[in-house]
């Protein structure tokens, strides 16, 4: 009886596993990855925004900045990544927000200090003065599958941890925050 209940839980065990595995392909593909290294693991933020303000004619009404612009990225121990990207513009006419979400794998070469991110899918929303227009996943052409980032870890002066990125075949780099 003891034996039927191992083989059993064993079973159980492993079929629960599967299902975990299979979760992870189909939600970010099975592209290639490696193990994120600890220092690089977690959630990392970049963002700007204008100095301009506007206000409606009734000067006591706030509209809004006139453009804001986020990137995040959240990468995994298990070789998995997500990337967010946020940017809103506000006008005498409206607002617009544009919001994207993409997740795939992602290879990290310590040695050569890049980032490979594979995207495997990205879902995308666009709002005009607070009605959606468009929320769909994008087509694969529609989609950069592969990126190559060159990567420096720092610390700020006040200790926060910062992972600067710049994409290859550019000379900007982007000072990305440490954000949990």
């Amino acid at each position: 009886m003891k034996k039927l209940f191992v083989t059993i839980t064993l079973l159980v065990s492993s079929l629960l596993m599967g299902c975990e595995v299979n979760e992870i392909k189909a939600e970010y593909g099975n592209g290639p990855k490696t193990e994120v290294p600890m220092g690089i693991q977690g959630s990392w933020m970049f963002g700007q925004f204008s100095m301009t303000e506007y206000w409606s004619q009734d000067p006591a009404t706030y509209t809004g900045n006139a453009l804001q612009l986020a990137i995040a990225f959240k990468f995994n121990d298990n070789g998995t990544y997500e990337q967010y990207f946020t940017s809103g513009s506000t006008t005498s006419t409206g607002q617009t927000y544009q919001q994207s979400v993409t997740k795939g794998t992602i290879e990290v070469n310590a040695s050569a200090r890049t980032i490979t991110t594979h995207a495997y899918a990205s879902k995308y929303r666009r709002t005009v003065n607070g009605k959606v227009v468009e929320d769909r996943q994008l087509n694969e052409n529609e989609i950069a599958k592969d990126n190559i980032y060159y990567y420096t870890l720092d610390t700020e002066t006040n200790g926060t941890r910062v992972i600067n990125l710049t994409i290859e075949g550019t000379n900007s780099t982007l000072p990305f925050q440490k954000k949990f």
